[in-house]
């Protein structure tokens, strides 16, 4: 492991960002120079920064001379993106590439994470079967085809020379993830309920889809171990981070409502009530074991009580 790493952390500011500063804090302490970036911080650990500004990231590039730069950043919801293609293809592809060659360039040493995700692989997931790294990538909507194409960019420049590894992890959950996303917005209800703030009837959308959830935790525990082992694995590697089983939303509906002890009725919402094109997604992360010995340790029950009660204490 590199001595005395100096981390940069591009998108800091979200979900992801604040679980994975406060496990490099804990992980490295007072020996890592740890600068966590965002466009537009909310708090005085975070610093401003925009992937879109070259100039900028260049600037701080050449300032800090990090020996690892973490990109998280992106469009965090699908719908998001589909609702904005042009700032999905700036945020997922274009900028990141402008990153990669300026990183190339400034900083030929330093390791490059990009962080792109299980939805890359789209339609050859469609028999259920997990997807490893050598699955063909065949996105389905705007968010995956734009995160594809900046994983596939960081490919090539892992070919001319960057030092880059591609991360492609599910589906991730927890405290502190946003209602925008099925077990927190499941959680979120469950809470109003029991403070009495919504009646005891929840509304949702499709139960029957079925995806591969780590916790948060379990992510951001994969990332500070490649941090840790970089200069032993391979420029351009690829790592999907999964748990390697699916799981429905109605068996996660059901567990957090049996958790919660209230008698919930549950309805269809029509507005939501549209079949995923993708029912059954799951990953393969026998590589990720296989190269730095990581496994998951967050079982889904602790997880979504985790997430029930920080909604709960809210």
């Amino acid at each position: 492991m590199v001595a005395d790493p100096r981390i940069l952390v591009l998108g800091g500011g979200g979900f992801v960002g604040a679980h994975l500063h406060a496990a490099l804090i804990a992980q490295f302490g007072q020996t890592a120079r740890i600068l966590n970036t965002t466009r537009t911080p909310l708090d005085s650990q975070t610093h401003a920064l925009d992937i879109q500004d070259t100039d900028a990231v260049r600037a701080v590039v050449q300032q800090e001379n990090p020996t690892h730069i973490i990109n998280l950043v992106g469009i965090a919801a699908p719908v998001e993106a589909r609702r904005n293609p042009a700032l999905a293809w700036e945020l997922h592809a274009l900028a990141p590439d402008r990153l990669g060659r300026m990183v190339l360039q400034e900083a030929p040493d330093c390791w490059l994470f990009h962080v792109s995700s299980g939805l890359i692989y789209g339609r050859t997931a469609l028999d259920g079967l997990p997807v490893d790294e050598s699955t063909l990538l065949d996105p389905m909507d705007t968010y995956a085809m734009t995160k594809a194409a900046g994983d596939l960019a960081m490919g090539v420049l892992a070919g001319e020379g960057l030092k880059c590894l591609r991360l492609r992890p599910f589906n991730h959950t927890g405290p502190g993830q946003t209602e925008d996303f099925v077990v927190p917005a499941f959680s979120a209800q469950i809470a109003r309920i029991k403070a009495g703030k919504q009646p005891p009837v929840m509304k949702v959308g499709n139960l029957e889809a079925e995806r591969d959830f780590l916790d948060v935790r379990d992510v951001v525990a994969a990332y500070l171990a490649l941090i840790r082992q970089a200069d032993s694995l391979r420029s351009g590697a690829i790592y999907n981070i999964s748990s390697g089983r699916a799981v429905s939303m109605q068996h996660i509906l059901d567990r957090l409502i049996q958790m919660s002890g209230l008698k919930i009725s549950v309805e269809p919402d029509h507005a939501r009530q549209r079949p995923s094109d993708l029912p059954r997604i799951v990953g393969s992360a026998d590589a990720l074991t296989r190269d730095i010995k990581w496994k998951p340790t967050f079982s889904l029950d602790q997880t979504l009580r985790e997430t029930l009660s920080y909604f709960e204490g809210k």
